[in-house]
């Protein structure tokens, strides 16, 4: 699909090139491994070379984990053909503001990218509070693992990132410590904004999970 807005991968990507990811390819596919697994992606010979150009000698070990997070799910979703789902306002808007069930999502990748400026998330206990662009999702039939791209605008030199696992299929709702509905703002002025906030890896799996059920294509 083709889409307005920039997407969050393209620099990285174009930086890259094709080789970098085919060299992996052929590395995970002699090795047997699963794609989906991003311990035997990370192991790789091809990834750990990619991660040393990529981050700093002296990066902390969390720096090292998230780049790590990211080229995995670049990798999933180049290897699926890189597809773009987009999440209509109107359609998950009433989602997040009376969740129902989460649906059984299709197997497979693609990146999910979220309507402006709905659904907000600190990227740690903390910090300010960042717009979602979108989701990269990879479903297997046992498990979701989804990576979440926060705070993503052209004025900014990169993004945040957080990221969240599940077993699948879904089954109880998250439910929040201090008795809020899920999904409901946490920023001042939120609720007359028409804002939504995730507050836990529970809601940011769930939040896939309803935005794959009504996401175009």
């Amino acid at each position: 699909m083709t889409s307005t807005r920039p997407y969050p991968w393209t620099a990285l990507v174009e930086a890259l090139g094709d080789g970098r990811f085919d060299e992996i390819k052929g590395e995970i596919a002699a090795a047997r491994a699963d794609p989906f697994d991003r311990d035997a992606f990370v192991l790789g010979a091809a990834a750990g070379r990619l991660l040393r150009d990529l981050v700093p000698d002296d990066a902390p070990s969390e720096a090292v984990t998230a780049y790590a997070t990211l080229l995995h799910a670049l990798y999933v979703h180049w290897l699926s053909g890189r597809p773009v789902r987009a999440v209509r306002r109107e359609r998950l808007n009433p989602q997040l503001t009376a969740p129902p069930p989460p649906p059984a999502p299709a197997l497979g990748a693609c990146y999910l990218q979220l309507p402006e400026r709905l659904v907000w998330a600190a990227p740690a206990t903390g910090a300010a509070h960042e717009p979602l662009d979108g989701l990269f999702v990879m479903t297997t039939s046992t498990r979701l693992q989804v990576l979440a791209v926060l705070g993503f605008r052209q004025e900014r030199e990169g993004f945040t990132t957080i990221e969240a696992a599940a077993p699948l299929p879904a089954t109880a709702a998250p439910l929040r410590a201090d008795g809020a509905a899920p999904f409901s703002t946490v920023l001042p002025a939120g609720e007359r904004m028409g804002f939504h906030s995730v507050t836990s890896e529970a809601e940011l799996a769930w939040l896939a999970l309803l935005a794959l059920g009504v996401a175009d294509g």
